[in-house]
């Protein structure tokens, strides 16, 4: 240190140091590595953290977007569940006329929106569908929020089943928009005080793979997405190592006169045999192709390994990807067996998931218009019904060839007086696996005709007797 430096540490150090100290004093430093979002606690006794569920949300979106693999087991899911495509229809006139236009207004659309909404309910385990309801006609317009925006979900007090409201994150600020679920006490009474009254805007959430304690569901992606990742590593491997030996091989040339070597090494530089893939040579020369050896043949036990693992864990046979191998029709058919009820499961929840999207919306529509003619009975009184391609094919084929020779069985009790009528309709429509209620069976048999009575057989002649004869000593017959 200078002396002059000294001067001034002598002079005027304390006085600085009083300054430093009181700047610090009034100056608070918070340190922020969150990604964002506060932690919150879970709704359910078994949910999972806000910042666990989030960064899964984020690795499957991700992976949808980016991994063939992950995109190819979706669209799979979503081809079988929704088929040529999903229509509601009701029984009742007037509840098929609102559901019709509800699901082809122009501000809705259900048509055009299934798949994506199956999508996200693939990714996320969840799905958050708003409902707008038009105070001039009654009609509500159908929004989606990702699971990604709701942090949190508040239920009842001592049932977590109960889910009140939803808390939406903004992103102009750290406050949450709340939302009110189908159970709130507001959910279908109009806001006092506007102009001709209206309901306020209704979340409602659905959710697969929900386990007991928990408010929020699982994608079917979680088990993939480690071994997805794993796999497109490895593919990535693969191409990298063979690049690298195509780059590193080497051409060797031998040449027997030592003048020509230079002239060569000219030609061989303006001109590369490894691009053109072609290189000329007379009886003086020797060539020969030196490459990285990779042992791919070894490489392909672990491709394999690493392909079934990730088709066992999107819960699908190997055929289902492409890779039909040494798998033959009848293994096939049975290695795609719990596919088929795995999207047969996927598929009644999304069914389900649109009957009550819909009775919801009529339910909306009746607190409107005319609260007087509330259906109290909920969604079972309004006689939803779906239409939906088969998941199965083969098995609605042998299903119908059983009930066919089923029916026939029982039409011939009901003849022979060993069943009634009811009875026999009963059981035909339960092996035809859609089984009828009481109601629904006499409609039928109030419309049907009338079996005919089996007529009993009639007594058929025995054999034909010979007329007898009368023969005289010598056998002879007399006249």
């Amino acid at each position: 240190m200078s002396l002059y430096d000294s001067l001034i540490q002598r002079l005027f150090g304390a006085q600085i140091q009083r300054q430093v100290q009181a700047q610090l004093a009034s100056v608070s430093v918070t340190v922020d590595d969150s990604r964002g979002w506060e932690s919150h606690g879970p709704s359910g006794p078994q949910d999972r953290s806000w910042s666990d569920r989030l960064e899964d949300l984020d690795d499957a979106f991700t992976a949808w977007r980016k991994n063939f693999l992950v995109r190819r087991v979706v669209t799979l899911c979503r081809s079988y569940v929704i088929g040529d495509g999903i229509t509601v229809t009701s029984k009742i006139p007037e509840v098929d006329t609102f559901t019709q236009h509800f699901w082809n207004h122009p501000q809705n659309q259900l048509p055009r929106r299934l798949a994506p909404m199956l999508n996200e309910l693939i990714r996320s385990g969840e799905l958050f569908p708003t409902l707008h309801t038009n105070r001039a006609d009654g009609m509500s317009y159908l929004r989606l929020v990702p699971a990604t925006q709701i942090r949190e979900i508040k239920t009842g007090k001592e049932d977590y089943e109960v889910e009140l409201e939803y808390g939406q994150q903004q992103q102009s600020t750290t406050e949450l928009k709340w939302w009110i679920g189908p159970a709130h006490t507001r959910a279908y009474k109009k806001i006092r005080g506007t102009p001709g009254g209206r309901l306020r805007p209704l979340m409602l959430h659905y959710a697969i793979n929900r386990e007991i304690g928990c408010t929020r569901g699982e994608g079917d992606l979680g088990p993939l997405l480690p071994w997805a990742k794993r796999y497109t590593a490895w593919l990535e491997d693969r191409v990298r190592l063979n690049r690298v030996r195509t780059r590193q091989g080497v051409l060797e040339v031998q040449i027997q006169d030592d003048a020509v070597v230079e002239e060569k090494r000219q030609q061989l530089s303006r001109q590369n045999p490894l691009e053109s893939g072609i290189y000329v040579h007379g009886p003086g020369e020797t060539v020969d192709m030196h490459s990285l050896q990779l042992g791919a043949d070894d490489a392909a036990p672990d491709g394999e390994a690493l392909r079934l693992a990730n088709a066992t864990a999107a819960n699908v046979g190997l055929h289902y990807l492409g890779e039909g191998g040494t798998v033959n029709y009848a293994t096939a058919k049975e290695m795609g067996e719990p596919t088929s009820r795995f999207y047969t499961e996927r598929q009644t929840d999304f069914c389900y998931l649109l009957h009550d999207l819909t009775a919801c919306a009529y339910h909306r529509y009746c607190a409107q218009t005319d609260p007087e003619a509330w259906p109290e009975d909920g969604a079972q009184a309004l006689q939803l019904q779906t239409n939906v391609t088969e998941v199965a094919k083969a098995d609605n084929e042998s299903l119908a060839r059983s009930a066919n020779l089923v029916v026939r069985a029982l039409v011939e009790m009901a003849r022979a007086g060993w069943i009634d009528d009811k009875t026999a309709a009963t059981l035909a429509f339960k092996f035809a696996g859609e089984p009828l209620g009481d109601e629904e069976i006499a409609n039928i048999l109030e419309n049907a005709e009338p079996l005919p009575l089996r007529q009993p057989p009639t007594d058929r002649p025995g054999p034909r007797q010979q007329p007898e004869t009368e023969h005289g000593d010598n056998g002879s017959e007399e006249q």
